[in-house]
This record gives C-alpha cells, sequence and structure tokens, in this order.
C-alpha cells in the first residue's frame, strides 16, 4: 500500500485569512460571517473561539454568548480566493497540484522517490515553510499522507491544527480505528445511522466489513465495493457524476428586508444561477424559489417555497419570467430573512434541443451578448430591468469549490 497521495487543508481557512490581513485579530476569538447581523451563523471559527465551543453554522447571539470577547468580521470574497491561489504556487513550488477539492483544500498525486516516507514528510515540510513565505504565518495546514485521496485527507483531519499524518503500509488499518465513523467523508448523520442499522458501530468494524455488507449499507453494489476497495487503501478513480442543481441563497441584510428588497436580490440571484449554468454547459428544466420568513407571534419561522418547470432553457429572461410568476405567489405581510433560487432537473447542452421558436432564440442571444459583456467590462455590467438597483446586491460570498477569477474588471 504505497504512499501515492498528499492531501493539504487549510485551518480555519477564512478566520486565518483575516487574521493574516489584520494583525490585531491575531490571537483573538474570530468568527465570520455571510452578513452584519445578529441572526445570521458562524461560515467560520478561528481555533480561539472553537475553544469556546463555536463552530461553522454556530448562530451569532450564541456565540457571542459562549464567549463574551468575540469579534465578528464580514465576510471578504476576493480576499480569500487572492490567498488561495498563494497557497496553490506555494505548494506547486514543491509539488505539482492534482485536484483542488475546494478554496481551502487540495490533493497532490506523489510520484517515485516521492512515495518514500521520509522524503513525503520532507515535502509536506517544505509545502508549509513555502506557504508562510508566500501567503503569511498565520495561514496553517493539515497535511495528511495515504494510499487514496480519501485515506490522505481522512489523515490531514487526524491533527489538527497545523498537523502532520502519514498512513503507512505497516500501521494499516489499524491506525484508523480510534477514529469516528463521522470522520469519512461521506459519512454525515443520516449515513451513520445506516451503518449502526446494519451492526456497524466502529471504524473498526467499518474497515473489516465485507464488500457486500456494505454494499446492502449504501445500497448500491458500485458504492459499496468502491468502499471495501478504498479503506483497504486501493486508488480507486473516482465516479464522473452528472450535476443535478445550480442554486444560490442569500441572507438578507437589514436594509432589504422588505419585499422589494427581497424581490430585487431573487432576481439578482436569478441572473447568477442563470449565467453559472450557461457557463458550466447545461440546461434546465424547473426553477423554484425560497424564502424564510421571521417568526410570527409564536416565535415560529416560516419559509416558503415554490416551483415550476419550463421549456428546456438556459437564458436569462425565460428564467427570470418563470421567477416572477413564482414570486407572485408568495406569502404577503411578512418579514423576509432569506431568499434562495434552485435551477433543476439538468441536463448537459449537448442533450439539449434548441427552441425553434424566434422569441425563445432571441433570449439565448441576449443572454449570451450579457455573458461576453460582463466577461470583458466586470460582473452584472449588463442586466434585465427585473434587478434594477441591485447590481452589488447579494455578491458572492464565499467560493467553496467553485474558484472564481478576479482578473479583468470583476467586481
Amino acid at each position: 500500500m504505497p504512499l501515492r497521495h498528499m492531501f493539504i487543508d487549510m485551518n480555519s481557512f477564512f478566520a486565518s485569512c483575516e487574521q493574516q490581513e489584520r494583525p490585531e485579530l491575531r490571537g483573538r476569538p474570530v468568527i465570520v460571517v455571510p452578513t452584519d447581523a445578529e441572526t445570521t451563523a458562524c461560515i467560520a471559527a478561528s481555533y480561539e473561539a472553537k475553544r469556546f465551543g463555536i463552530k461553522t453554522g454556530t448562530p451569532v447571539w450564541e456565540a457571542r454568548r459562549l464567549c463574551r470577547g468575540v469579534i465578528s468580521v464580514v465576510a471578504n470574497h476576493k480576499r480569500y480566493v487572492v490567498m488561495h491561489n498563494r497557497i496553490v504556487a506555494a505548494v506547486r513550488r514543491v509539488v505539482a497540484v492534482e485536484t483542488v477539492m475546494s478554496i481551502d483544500e487540495m490533493s497532490c498525486r506523489l510520484m517515485a522517490d516521492e512515495r518514500k516516507p521520509d522524503v513525503a514528510t520532507g515535502m509536506a515540510g517544505t509545502i508549509k515553510r513555502e506557504i508562510y513565505a508566500l501567503a503569511g504565518d498565520q495561514m496553517h495546514c493539515s497535511i495528511g499522507i495515504g494510499p487514496n485521496t480519501m485515506l490522505a485527507k481522512v489523515a490531514s483531519d487526524m491533527q489538527k491544527p497545523n498537523g502532520l499524518t502519514v498512513l503507512p503500509d505497516a500501521e494499516m488499518p489499524a491506525a484508523l480505528y480510534r477514529l469516528q465513523l463521522t470522520d469519512f467523508p461521506g459519512v454525515g448523520p443520516r449515513m451513520e445511522r445506516r451503518l449502526k442499522l446494519h451492526g456497524i458501530f466502529t471504524v473498526e468494524q467499518l474497515c473489516k466489513a465485507p464488500a457486500k455488507a456494505l454494499s446492502e449499507v449504501w445500497g448500491s453494489k458500485v458504492h459499496g465495493e468502491r468502499w471495501f476497495r478504498l479503506l483497504r487503501g486501493e486508488d480507486v478513480a473516482d465516479t464522473p457524476t452528472r450535476r443535478q442543481t445550480v442554486s444560490h441563497s442569500h441572507v438578507l441584510p437589514p436594509s432589504l428586508r422588505t419585499d422589494d428588497g427581497a424581490y430585487g436580490v431573487i432576481m439578482r440571484l436569478v441572473h447568477k444561477a442563470a449565467a453559472r449554468l450557461r457557463k458550466i454547459g447545461y440546461w434546465c428544466g424547473a426553477i423554484s424559489l425560497g424564502v424564510s420568513f421571521y417568526g410570527d407571534e409564536r416565535g415560529e419561522s416560516h419559509w416558503w417555497e415554490e416551483g415550476t418547470r419550463v421549456p428546456r432553457c438556459h437564458d436569462t429572461p425565460a428564467l427570470v419570467s418563470a421567477a416572477q410568476k413564482l414570486w407572485a405567489l408568495r406569502p404577503r405581510g411578512r418579514t423576509p430573512f432569506k431568499v434562495g433560487t434552485v435551477l433543476s432537473d439538468l441536463v448537459p447542452a449537448r442533450s439539449a434541443t434548441p427552441s425553434l421558436f424566434d422569441e425563445d432564440r432571441q433570449g439565448e442571444d441576449i443572454s449570451a451578448a450579457m455573458d461576453d459583456v460582463n466577461a470583458e467590462f466586470g460582473a452584472s455590467v449588463v442586466y434585465l430591468g427585473a434587478m434594477f438597483g441591485m447590481r452589488d446586491a447579494a455578491p458572492t460570498r464565499i467560493a467553496f469549490t467553485q474558484i472564481p477569477d478576479f482578473d479583468k474588471r470583476v467586481n
């Protein structure tokens, strides 16, 4: 079971970026939030804040209760992407980056002598130093080295912050036994319950389970055999997947928690989703809108969602028109807090049949022209009237798996 993969996971990435940029935040409990409101939730927490029990998803008001001195910082998406690019450049000084998994994670394939434990650990130390040199001394990472990408990722989580874990052949699989089932990527609370229903309560039992048993757990022979092989250190290729949805959501700032404000932002989100759909080469057959409203007199919040099918399309005018009709169905007299849109029933563009009607073709032509202008002169330079006044609303808050470029004149 050779050491074929190295996984780099930046520690508390968004909070660390803020501490790197602002020295006064170093050593202090910091939370990063999508908008400046007590009712929103943390999207990141520094290790100083984590010691108080604050984590991703903790409401801001609860974070302040857990730690009276916690500092709230509104996320700066562009700063994180710039830092991400520096980190990727630093890693590439030492080893080729095979896959950027997300804005704070990447995997590298080791070759020849790089697979020797002493060489691999030496490279990991060099990577940490290069990151400090290019990105700053607050940018710590945990590195895992293992026989496949999944086990290397698991190893990167075994020592945090700033750790280094190697899973050599001689220590496998016993080195995994002290972990929890949910320490494996893809095993959340629901899958953990399924495993336990099938008599698998520990990682040791998971590692020793036959392929047939794992196939029953996952409800798929393909997935069961894949897990069986991954747990034994085989380098299994990823199974190609087809995108299911394109979605965008946004917590409204206090100034836009009105009917008109929510409408403008949701139309901005439809514009973004349509542009994204075209960029990745898909067409959709359905659109839905959702709005979260503040609590009623009993303090219970309310979520409204409505969807509709649309003729297969990827143009902004058609999707805006469908969204406007859905918006007319919303509940009235309530205060909106969060809005979102989802484009679904996707098919690759190569499998879609363009409309024969001139009106539909005009919409496609308008969308293509908008994309060209916005790509050249900056995001949302041109847009449909439905989002007038909301060009800067609902900015991209955090890029997790999609890392945009900020070249040219992009906002």
